[in-house]
């Protein structure tokens, strides 16, 4: 290896600046890109640094270039020879990344599609079950809106109970019935939350009528 094999990679590597930095921004225009632009460009055993952006390992490589200038004004041949072999390697897969760069958003504008398509799908099932609780008949709402009453009061029973116990319970017992009453403050809340739910579609299916 020789100091004009490294000038000719040094101006190969301007060159290649140039077409990051256009293809860099060519990529932030593009929706795609978001999917992208937490994901490494590269594996990181070929360069040891992570960036979704291609100029990042550009600089990479012309920062090798003089660090094997420098080993070789030093005769240090024995480690300037492996690093030339990487950098070579390393500036063939620029080259071939920046050349399937429309390919790679391609598939990352499927993806993105994809999501988007199951978003709307599962956006879609959240109407529909809306849709259908407004517009279930009148008496079902009524029917649902008793048995959540009546699940109500048991548990407003079950946590009567429990307090009771904790109240008068030994030391050893007393961390267990203290979950015990908080899950059923829990288990409450929700179903007079439910409680409201259901009288709020009964305001608004009457409302329809």
């Amino acid at each position: 290896m020789n100091i004009n094999a490294l000038n000719r990679l040094e101006s190969l590597l301007e060159q290649l600046a140039v077409d990051a930095k256009r293809v860099d921004a060519e990529n932030k225009q593009q929706k795609s890109h978001y999917y992208l632009q937490d994901k490494p460009v590269f594996d990181e055993k070929l360069f040891p640094i992570v960036s979704a952006n291609f100029i990042a390992y550009v600089k990479y490589a012309q920062e090798r270039v003089q660090h094997l200038k420098k080993l070789l004004a030093s005769n240090h041949n024995e480690f300037s020879d492996a690093l030339m072999t990487q950098l070579e390697e390393q500036i063939l897969s620029l080259i071939t990344a920046l050349k399937s760069n429309s390919s790679r958003h391609h598939d990352s504008e499927y993806q993105l599609n994809r999501r988007k398509r199951l978003s709307a799908q599962k956006q879609a099932k959240v109407y529909q079950k809306a849709v259908k609780s407004i517009t279930m008949p009148s008496h079902q709402l009524h029917a649902k809106l008793a048995e959540t009453h009546g699940f109500e009061r048991r548990l407003e029973e079950m946590l009567r109970i429990k307090q009771e116990q904790l109240q008068s319970s030994k030391n050893q017992d007393t961390n267990v019935l203290q979950m015990e009453v908080l899950t059923l403050h829990q288990r409450l809340g929700r179903c007079r939350k439910a409680i409201s739910d259901i009288e709020k579609q009964i305001e608004m299916s009457e409302k329809m009528r």
